[in-house]
C-alpha cells in the first residue's frame, strides 16, 4: 500500500532515544526552527499551515541487523506527527482524538477506515516483530545505543 502518511513503530528498546533528548535544548531548538523555515512553516505531509508544527525524526530500520538509523528530519503538523506515533497517541490521548487521527490518515492517504484497520494490523505485526529485540541507534556515524 503506497501511503503519504504512515504509522512508524519504534522498538521498545529505543523509546525516548532521539535528537530532541540527546542535544542541548538550545541546539535542538535551533535545528527544529531550521526544519520549520526550510519547509516554509508548512506540514510536509498534509500541507497544513494552521496547526502546531513538530520536527519529526525519520528513522530507517534494518530489522535483520537490528539497527535504527536517523535519515532525516521533517516538518509536520501535530496531527500528522500523532499519526506517525499512533501507538503512543492511542495510549495517551482520548478516543475522540484517536478517531480524528484515523480520519486524518484516511483523508491524507485517500483511503477508507477499513484500509486503515488492515494497515494497522500490518503495523502491529511489525511492531511485535521488533518488540523483543534490542536495536542499535545511529545518527550519522555516531552510535547512541
Amino acid at each position: 500500500m503506497r501511503l503519504k502518511l504512515k504509522i512508524e513503530p519504534i522498538p521498545i528498546s529505543t523509546w525516548g532515544i532521539s535528537l530532541a533528548n540527546k542535544l542541548p535544548p538550545n541546539e535542538w531548538r535551533e535545528l527544529r526552527q531550521k526544519v520549520y523555515r526550510d519547509a516554509d512553516y508548512r506540514c510536509k505531509i498534509c500541507g497544513a499551515t494552521n496547526r502546531t508544527l513538530h520536527c519529526h525524526e525519520v528513522w530507517a530500520f534494518d530489522d535483520r541487523k537490528r539497527i535504527q538509523r536517523l535519515v532525516g528530519l521533517e516538518c509536520c503538523c501535530e496531527l500528522c506527527h500523532d499519526v506517525h506515533h499512533f501507538g503512543r497517541t492511542s495510549q495517551v490521548r482520548g478516543k475522540s482524538y484517536v478517531e480524528r487521527c484515523i480520519g486524518h490518515w484516511c483523508k491524507v492517504n485517500k483511503k477508507t477506515r477499513k484500509d486503515f484497520m488492515v494497515y494497522l494490523q500490518e503495523i502491529k505485526l511489525l511492531n511485535k516483530k521488533r518488540a523483543d529485540r534490542a536495536y542499535l541507534v545511529t545518527i550519522g556515524r555516531r552510535i547512541l545505543v
